[in-house]
């Protein structure tokens, strides 16, 4: 049955405002990170429902037809997400431009052959333009994608009488546009007019497009990007649909003006970089003026026979007491994806007490926000990403600058190199720094064809060469290693530093209460208190939280926030329950506290802080303040704490990066002084030696050259997909095959534990099913499961009358040595006991927080 949807002129025009609302708000949504899936969303939800109306307003199809059609339309998205690689999205863009400027072209062909009786001429310009703009979209997208793709060349091509060809096409396009418009009572004549103009703007977007370069790829994206909204708009009008013409004019604008900001960022003109004049005709003579230095260009080597150690160490010397990084990533990081490399590397640099930034240009990449894009994927935090503008200042004062795979968009010679394709684009002033780590594939030069002063500098250049991704990974080995050599010497001499002292404070502890305060809160540091707690307890302290009314900014503040973090509210108590116990207590921590323990309180008259009850901190003979600063609170009023001296460690500064470092003093604390133990008893197992379970679980990796990793849903609920395969990248980097068993009911989804180490760029070729893993574990020097139980009970062989009998397992009971980071030991879903937990020989058992426990993992490793 063929069903009709009626829908009249006003509630179509009404649904029409409201959904071109909708897709502006989205588009306004998407400017910032944290909104932008959610406005990306919306706009997409509210141009499907818009296309719907229109095609159910004008009775185009009927239901059946429109369900059919959003199924496939959904069956070939959801194949292009699933399929489509981030390093693949420049072109993805590209060819969805394409397809959105062949649709207006095919609109405008259509109406051709169905001309209103009033009007006419309006509708046969509009449908002429929405050709010749879709066209030039259509085909000048596709070259676009094959370049990006790799199919076409990357280079500029020019081919002889480029810019008037060009030209002429163009004009010839409109030339056919007239014949059209003026003989339109002539069929033949028409439809000879709709192939002429069909064939000539498809060349001028061929012609257009094949001469741009891979550094102007970003600008040719959004214009053909704005190009395919303008499309829409004009086959809007010449088919007489506001919705089309509202929406293709959005995007038609905010494309423009994008394009028109990278123009302003490049310091070029869209003209010259569609249709070059002069000097630039052709790459290689752009690059002519450059010629006369090659010959020091040629030799970038020269320098590295001089160095006594290699590229890698002198990156790892210029990192190593680094307090101010900034990183220049570039299209060489995309090529690599190398992006979760780049994020270990800024991690392990701000854990080190570096500052670490991003300088993004605004056209490194192959698509506006590539680097952003990619960045964001590793989970790097958007606020360390600066756009040029505001970092470029910088660059003088930083310690080191490190950059992967960038090369124009840093280049100096844009500032003098006069007829170059780059002369007078603004560029990143890296040649400022003091000191540059290059992670590029090689020397040659960029896309622009023009050479880089840089690579012959030779004083305070390293040139660390080939994979993006294998030179972090070098490099991160390289502070490794070094770390450890100069542990001994650092634990010595600073010994007496305030995080040392606390150290100290906390090892013997077996009573501690946690004060937290507003301060807790601004830092964010609710987990990492969290964290410290849970090290504590483990160590057999008794933890808990002394919780002031008006702590925070509003009633509650602090509770809720420990409940973030999963803080068992029966370790949180009120200030009349704990206070007497302060002055019995073994050690005092206060996160971002201040007048709400503040003892002046109890005899500073006058003050606004007179007479409130406050926390008997002072009372306790050890008290360790993480706080942001020393300046009073709120009330203004100094705090005598502070003055102490005595019992008191002052780690001033971010919360949440003084926790970290006290945690990191607490693990080196506990491995130093086991370490001869554990050497001498490496010889027997975990179960008798002397060493904790991270110690036994560290000595069974370091000599681990076979691995495999079982992960479970207790990785999805931790979230630790992410530790996980930076455990794994460690443990590559030491030499060890690592592999991934999948079994195949692991998680709450088909192919969930797939995603989930996909997300986190985990190679798919090091997945595993069971049965094709199963047999290795008898050989495999160690396996670490992750939140894994009842896919891995050997009780599931013979425990008859479970629910888990005769269901097939991963072998990982035959495994020599075991690592389980699960959160307890109690039993999986099925209700049964892994007789696992209690072999004791061969089987490590790290318990707790999954995500928390990896860290511990890596950092001792």
């Amino acid at each position: 049955m063929n069903t009709v949807i009626e829908i009249s002129n006003p509630v179509y025009y009404v649904i029409c405002a409201v959904l071109s609302i909708l897709v502006l708000v989205g588009i306004a949504m998407m400017s910032k990170v944290k909104s932008a899936a959610r406005g990306n969303a919306l706009s997409a939800t509210a141009m499907g429902l818009g296309v719907i109306v229109t095609l159910l307003k004008l009775q185009v199809v009927t239901l059946p037809w429109l369900i059919g059609g959003i199924l496939i339309g959904g069956v070939i998205g959801t194949l292009l997400y699933t399929r489509v690689k981030m390093i693949q999205m420049p072109q993805m863009v590209a060819l969805l431009n394409g397809i959105g400027g062949g649709a207006s072209a095919l609109v405008g062909a259509l109406t051709l052959f169905q001309l209103p009786e009033s009007n006419v001429y309006f509708t046969l310009v509009t449908a002429f333009l929405a050709i010749i703009i879709g066209m030039l979209t259509l085909v000048g997208s596709l070259v676009a994608a094959g370049k990006l793709h790799r199919v076409l060349p990357q280079k500029s091509v020019v081919w002889p009488f480029h810019n008037v060809a060009t030209s002429l096409t163009l004009v010839v396009a409109v030339f056919f546009l007239l014949i059209g418009t003026l003989n339109y009572v002539v069929p033949s004549a028409l439809i000879y007019a709709m192939i002429g103009t069909m064939l000539f703007s498809a060349l001028f977007g061929l012609y257009f497009s094949i001469r741009v370069g891979g550094a102007d790829m970003p600008i040719t994206i959004s214009l053909l990007n704005s190009l395919s909204g303008v499309a829409g708009a004009i086959a809007g009008m010449a088919i007489g649909d506001i919705f089309l013409v509202a929406v293709g004019g959005v995007v038609g604008a905010s494309g423009l003006l994008l394009t028109q900001i990278m123009c302003r960022a490049m310091n070029r003109s869209l003209v010259n970089i569609l249709i070059p004049h002069g000097k630039a005709k052709a790459p290689a003579k752009a690059t002519a003026p450059a010629k006369p230095a090659a010959p020091a260009p040629k030799a970038p080597a020269t320098p590295q026979p001089k160095q006594e150690s290699s590229p890698i160490d002198q990156a790892v010397a210029m990192l190593r007491d680094a307090k101010r990084v900034i990183i220049v990533p570039g299209y060489g990081m995309a090529l690599a994806q190398a992006q979760q490399e780049v994020k270990q590397l800024a991690d392990k640099l701000a854990k080190g007490g570096a500052d670490v930034k991003y300088a993004i240009h605004p056209v490194a990449g192959r698509m506006p926000g590539h680097m952003n894009v990619l960045l964001a994927e590793a989970n790097v935090d958007y606020d360390s990403l600066y756009e040029m503008e505001a970092i470029n200042d910088q660059f003088a004062d930083t310690d080191a600058v490190i950059v992967i795979g960038a090369n124009d968009v840093l280049n100096p010679a844009a500032r003098n190199a006069e007829g170059t394709p780059i002369y007078g684009m603004p560029v990143l002033n890296i040649d400022q720094a003091k000191q540059v780590i290059i992670c590029n594939f090689d020397l040659k030069p960029g896309y622009a064809g023009v050479e880089n002063p840089l690579y012959s500098r030779g004083e305070g250049v390293a040139l660390c060469l080939g994979d993006a991704k294998a030179t972090i990974d070098q490099i991160l080995s390289g502070l490794e290693s070094s770390a450890a050599t100069a542990q001994p010497a650092s634990s010595s001499s600073s010994a007496s530093d305030p995080i040392s002292q606390a150290a100290g404070m906390l090892r013997g502890a077996k009573r501690v209460i946690i004060v937290p305060g507003y301060g807790m809160a601004l830092a964010q540091a609710q987990q990492e208190v969290k964290q410290l707690a849970d090290k504590l307890a483990k160590g057999g302290a008794d933890v808990k939280y002394a919780i002031h009314p008006v702590a925070g900014r509003m009633p509650g503040h602090m509770n809720v926030l420990l409940a973030e973090a999963n803080v068992d509210y029966d370790s949180l108590y009120e200030m009349e329950a704990i206070n007497d116990q302060f002055a019995n207590t073994d050690a005092v921590i206060v996160i971002g506290a201040n007048d709400v323990l503040n003892p002046a309180a109890r005899n500073a008259e006058g003050t606004p802080i007179y007479g409130m009850p406050v926390l008997n901190v002072d009372q306790a003979k050890q008290v360790i303040i993480c706080n942001f600063d020393l300046k009073p609170g709120y009330a203004g009023v100094e705090n005598p704490l502070y003055s102490r001296g005595e019992g008191v460690a002052l780690c001033l500064g971010d919360a949440k990066a003084t926790l970290s470092n006290l945690m990191d003093h607490l693990d080196h604390a506990e491995s130093t002084p086991a370490a001869p133990a554990a050497s001498a008893a490496s010889s027997t197992s975990s179960a008798t030696s002397s060493a904790t379970p991270l110690q036994s679980a560290t000595e069974v990796l370091h000599n681990a050259k076979s691995v495999i990793i079982v992960p479970g849903y207790g990785m999805a609920l931790a979230q630790a997909q992410q530790e996980v395969k930076q455990l794994a990248d460690k443990l590559a980097r030491g030499g060890a095959d690592v592999k991934y068993a999948i079994h195949p009911v692991a998680g709450r989804m088909p192919g969930h534990m797939n995603v989930l180490l996909a997300e986190a760029n985990v190679d798919y070729d090091s997945l595993y099913e069971m049965e094709a893993i199963n047999d290795q574990f008898a050989n495999t020097d160690a396996v670490i499961v992750i939140g894994a139980n009842d896919v891995l009970n050997p009780a599931a062989r013979n425990a008859e009358g479970t629910p888990i009998y005769g269901m097939p397992v991963l072998n990982v009971d035959q495994a020599k040595q075991v690592i389980i980071c699960n959160y307890d030991l109690k039993p999986g879903y099925a209700g049964v006991e892994n007789p696992l937990y209690s072999r004791s020989e061969g089987v490590t058992l790290l318990i707790g927080d999954a995500k928390k426990t990896l860290s511990d993992l890596i950092d001792t490793l």
